[in-house]
């Protein structure tokens, strides 16, 4: 196993994962208000719209840092769709089957899945969302190209849902176990399972 994997999570993938938290909540809270794009004063829309720039922003951060950062933190050490890593996923789901979690180190398995599937959920989001705040026409309802696109954005807030409960789910199912995976995160702490 690489030590590459193991090694503590640097400042700026902490500071990365506290920012997209804040910055799902803060989607999350303000989507439902993104509808008024139809109306004429639409500042819901605007919100909601400068807070998915933002989740760009970062999203794009992370990629760039991902691959021109530390060796450790490049995405080609956890990229999960390889075969050796898919079989590695296989077995951390086989072993949940028998309420086992896994024990490998961050980002291998179904944890590095996991992972892959959120990126490109938040993915998905911010270029759906950046298309439209770009060139929906305001007062309008979406048409055409525009509607499509409008529809996709809403699948991709459908999985995020999915995206947290398993995200969510681990950080539990770990705590529970004893593995306190959380508190590297929010308090640079080592949880005995890394």
């Amino acid at each position: 196993m690489s030590t590459e994997n193991t090694a503590p999570l640097g400042t700026p993938v902490r500071l990365w994962h506290l920012t997209m938290i804040a910055l799902a909540v803060a989607a999350l809270a303000t989507g439902d208000g993104a509808d008024d794009y139809k109306k004429i004063e639409h500042a819901g829309f605007l919100l909601h719209g400068k807070v998915g720039l933002t989740v760009f922003a970062a999203l794009c951060c992370y990629f760039l840092y991902g691959l021109l950062g530390p060796r450790g933190s490049r995405l080609t050490t956890w990229f999960p769709l390889t075969p050796s890593r898919l079989k590695q996923t296989g077995r951390d789901i086989a072993g949940l089957l028998r309420f086992k979690l896994p024990e490998h180190k961050r980002r291998q398995g179904l944890a590095g899945l996991v992972e892959f599937f959120g990126l490109m959920v938040f993915s998905w989001l911010a270029a759906t969302g950046t298309l439209m705040y770009v060139f929906m026409e305001r007062g309008a309802k979406a048409h055409g190209p525009m509607h499509a696109i409008k529809e996709a954005h809403e699948v991709g807030t459908a999985l995020i849902w999915v995206y947290l409960a398993l995200h969510v789910g681990a950080v539990i199912a770990h705590t529970v176990s004893g593995h306190h995976v959380w508190k590297e995160m929010f308090f640079l702490k080592k949880s005995g399972a890394e």
